[in-house]
């Protein structure tokens, strides 16, 4: 974690330092990878002004706060700043999750139709019901077990999207893959 700061209108004395490093190593027990943290102190008559930047490997986390002690600033900044990257952990831990459940809801069912009842006047006549397992690859892999197998298709999880998407080879030679979720 690279630390930087920068007091404006007044110097910055190393217990106030110290005590920014102290609040702010707090914040790498909620994220691991903080990269880079700009603290910006400015006093403005009797407002002292605390700014933070944390950049997390592709997110940025900004809050800004102002009383009448550059301690309290800090510390409210601080605060500020634990909020925002809870809030950001939980989300992209429930979108994981979320697509975690997403891809194990799905069992895909062949229906097997009776050749000869498509275009009766009886109506299609179903032979049976076939459950086959899902499997988990990307779109590479799935191809190469497509062509494995030889088949002409296959529905598979792909964890890339986090989705169900169903390969397949076209009649020009190449390989089509449709996303069939949501």
């Amino acid at each position: 974690m690279k630390l930087t700061t920068t007091a404006r209108h007044f110097e910055a004395e190393p217990g106030l330092l110290e005590h920014i490093e102290e609040r702010l190593l707090k914040l790498k027990r909620y994220f691991d990878h903080i990269l880079n943290v700009d603290v910006i102190m400015s006093v403005e008559k009797f407002r002292h002004i605390a700014e933070i930047n944390v950049h997390v490997n592709g997110h940025d986390f900004n809050a800004k706060e102002e009383s009448e002690d550059m301690y309290t600033s800090i510390d409210k900044t601080a605060k500020s700043l634990e909020r925002q990257i809870k809030k950001f952990k939980a989300k992209l831990k429930s979108s994981h999750q979320k697509n975690k459940k997403h891809m194990k809801d799905y069992i895909p069912r062949e229906i097997v139709i009776k050749a000869d009842s498509v275009g009766s006047e009886s109506g299609i006549e179903l032979l049976e019901n076939i459950d086959h397992e899902l499997v988990t690859l990307n779109v590479e892999e799935a191809i190469l077990a497509m062509n494995k197998a030889s088949e002409d298709f296959l529905l598979f999880n792909n964890p890339e999207s986090g989705k169900m998407n169903f390969v397949y080879k076209r009649s020009d030679g190449h390989y089509g893959v449709i996303d069939i979720s949501e």
